[in-house]
């Protein structure tokens, strides 16, 4: 009799002897050549130790030996488990033609064999006390990124700013909420001799899917599709290298075996829990590779979805043939869905002649995902309702035939539960929790209040009209016909945004040294700012701000349509964003961390022109799809509105002629204030120039308490700023 024709309990036996001989014999091996002696959570206690006594060279040695150490180990399990991925394979035919009385013990020598090549390539390199398993904290530790919550303080004491800096964010990456680390970032930002470029992730390597699937949105948004297609490519890819890394990694950590002796269970029942819990483990990487560090949930369905966006991108590339490819790999995950299936009809029309393209099958790669993933959950599924095996399915694409019948009512019921949840993208009721309320008076002669909360579909949104005078627009307008190409960096360069228009850009300051340079009116510079200074007056009043304002940031902003370049557009001016978080349209989540301006409390536009086409500002749902109100451009208008999660927005394509307009933020973090605008009313002061400002007492004047960046630098120089770290105050 062949061994093909056995039960599924025979498939979990051999599954959990195939585990139990390769953890359990990986970690005999009694001595290692070269290489790891010490396990990395005896380095990284020991580290925890030295940096409560202050001993801050042993616990910044001892830190970073236990992260080196723990990384070495898994690099050493991948290796090893994939030197050793066809070890004993010669064994498995002749099980087919030995007397099946005899099938454990063939399937023992084949287990046997990949043991012992497992137990050679570790030894190799590690000694058997790295390999033992580590407790639940430990790994919760790591998970968390913790060590380096420690190393950022221990290399600030000891005068590493730049690997401070590093150890910090790193930290902050999987802790977007942690205030503390937040502030302790910006400090280190303020440092002299800390860089922009010290702000590394030291764990990048483990989350190059999310940096690719970011790069691709990206394209797409600008209507890059070949860059898209490159870039969904690449990211599928990196998602099917990351999740085997996860796969190999659960076969290969040792596990403790536990003693069982109040249980009437005998070999067969341990060893389907046992291989039921692999199975699971391979199962949960599904939601590990599709979490962004420091989310809490998994972005549903994340291999589909890359799926999806590259059938897409590949069809707006002209790459047909590559488009069918994809799609046709989509339908292994949804074969009934009538989209794909629209879809695909539609691209093998468009081939017609092209039989090869048109018979194109799935990729070789998502066929096999799938083929492994319906066969693991058919063993799960079985486990859960014979065994009494607890599984949570990662997937929502399984079929119903997986599901055994005695669970199917059950299932149903969950999978339409979480379905609808979904559909209903768990909206509910925009709440803006900012502290900033809508409704205050208007205390500027001539303006109105032109469409309110109610006008704009939204929360804490306002339009006002009268702002500026025609006048007081032409004159913005001339001094950004000449300044604004030579402003503060863009130069006429292509926006940032798409590649269908010029973006220019000019700040407060910069007008003023183009002024003492004799290129522009000082008296239009001055007008610049004291623009600034009324639109803040109006936005402190009218969203009765709580607690003192200060600018953030001041740009006057022109958007020029490129001739011969807007024919088929299909792309906005500036995508769909918020202003202090970032945005994920999938989840509707809005994640307030690094690159976001986290710091940035209310938002404002004053428009200068109305002589140009498109360019309409709207406001938008989280789903970065539907508009909820638009706004037209004009001399005087002014947006405002908060800057978080409730109030997305974004603008429509200027399609001809140039859009200018002063955009503004504000923030009530006094050390977040626009420190540019600060030295160019220190240097009209120095002139004996007086300029026109708004303060709210907080008990200090703003020419008293505005240095320059300059003499900023040097006091800081002086004395470093305090930086916190869990029990520390430094």
């Amino acid at each position: 009799m062949a061994l093909r024709s056995n039960t599924p309990v025979y498939v979990a036996f051999l599954f959990l002897l195939s585990h139990v001989f390769l953890t359990a014999g990986s970690g005999l091996s009694s001595e290692s050549s070269s290489g790891l002696s010490a396990p990395y959570d005896e380095l990284y206690y020991r580290g925890v130790r030295a940096y409560f006594k202050e001993d801050w060279e042993r616990a910044a040695e001892l830190l970073e030996k236990s992260l080196s150490t723990r990384g070495k180990l898994l690099q050493t399990r991948r290796r090893c488990h994939d030197e050793c991925s066809t070890a004993g394979d010669t064994k498995i035919p002749k099980l087919d033609k030995a007397d099946f009385t005899f099938w454990d013990l063939g399937v023992l020598d084949w287990i046997q064999v990949r043991a012992e090549c497992v137990r050679f390539c570790m030894g190799r390199s590690i000694s058997p006390v790295v390999l033992l398993p580590v407790s639940s904290d430990i790994e919760y530790e790591f998970g968390t990124r913790n060590p380096y919550n420690y190393l950022q303080v221990t290399y600030y004491k000891l005068d590493k700013m730049a690997k401070a800096a590093a150890a910090a964010h790193t930290f902050f990456v999987a802790n977007p909420s942690h205030l503390e680390m937040r502030n302790n970032i910006e400090k280190y930002r303020r440092l002299l001799g800390v860089k922009e470029e010290s702000f590394q992730d030291r764990e990048s390597e483990q989350e190059q899917h999310w940096e690719m699937y970011d790069a691709a949105v990206l394209a797409e948004s600008s209507s890059d599709w070949m860059k898209a297609v490159k870039g969904w490519k690449e990211c599928v890819n990196e998602t099917l290298k990351q999740t085997e890394e996860c796969r190999a990694q659960c076969v290969m950590t040792s596990r403790v075996l536990p003693e069982e002796p109040d249980t009437a269970r005998g070999v067969y029942e341990r060893a389907a829990d046992l291989s039921l819990s692999l199975l699971s483990c391979k199962q949960m990487c599904v939601t590990l590779v599709s979490t962004r560090p420091g989310r809490v949930s998994a972005l549903e369905d994340f291999l589909p979805l890359q799926l999806e966006h590259l059938h897409i991108a590949q069809f707006k590339a002209g790459d047909l043939k590559g488009a069918v490819e994809t799609l046709r790999s989509l339908l292994l995950f949804y074969p009934t869905d009538s989209d794909s299936l629209s879809n695909l009809e539609l691209y093998t029309q468009t081939l017609e002649g092209d039989a090869e393209a048109q018979e194109t099958g799935p990729m070789q790669e998502i066929a096999k995902y799938i083929s492994r993933a319906l066969q693991e959950k058919r063993l799960l599924y079985f486990g859960m309702a014979n065994l009494d095996f607890k599984f949570s399915d990662p997937d929502l694409w399984t079929p119903e035939d997986i599901v055994p019948e005695s669970l199917r009512e059950t299932w149903r019921v969950e999978k339409e539960k979480l379905h609808e949840k979904i559909k209903q993208g768990e909206k509910v009721e925009e709440v803006d929790e900012s502290g900033f309320y809508a409704g205050g008076p208007v205390p500027v002669v001539g303006v109105t209040v032109t469409m309110d909360d109610q006008g704009l579909n939204g929360t804490n949104r306002v339009v006002l009209d009268g702002v500026l005078s025609q006048s007081e627009c032409d004159r913005v307008l001339q001094l950004a016909n000449v300044a604004a190409s030579v402003g503060d960096g863009y130069r006429g360069r292509r926006s940032p945004h798409t590649p269908h228009e010029k973006f220019e850009g000019l700040t407060v300051l910069r007008a003023l040294k183009l002024a003492q340079d004799g290129l522009v009116n000082q008296s239009d510079a001055r007008l610049l700012h004291k623009m600034g200074e009324t639109v803040k007056v109006l936005m402190d009043s009218y969203f009765r701000s709580h607690s003192v304002l200060y600018f953030a940031y001041t740009h006057l902003v022109c958007r020029s349509a490129i001739p011969g370049h807007q024919e088929g557009r299909s792309d906005l001016s500036h995508p769909v964003h918020v202003d202090n978080c970032i945005l994920e349209p999938e989840t509707r989540q809005c994640w307030r961390e690094a690159p976001a301006f986290t710091h940035r409390d209310l938002s404002a536009v004053l428009y200068l022109n109305d002589d140009f086409k498109g360019g309409e500002f709207f406001f938008a749902d989280r789903d970065a799809k539907t508009v909820t109100a638009r706004v037209k451009p004009k001399c005087g208008r002014l947006v405002g509105f908060t800057s978080g999660p409730v109030n997305p927005h974004g603008v429509t394509a200027v399609t001809e002629g140039r859009r200018c307009a002063l955009a503004l933020w504000f923030t009530t973090e006094k050390h977040h204030r626009d420190m540019e605008r600060e030295e160019a009313e220190d240097l009209w002061a120095a002139d004996g120039k007086s300029v026109v400002k708004e303060e709210k007492g907080d008990g200090e004047s703003a020419l008293k308490t505005a240095r320059s960046g300059r003499s900023q630098g040097k006091e800081r120089s002086k004395e470093r700023e305090r930086v916190t770290g869990r029990r520390d105050e430094l």
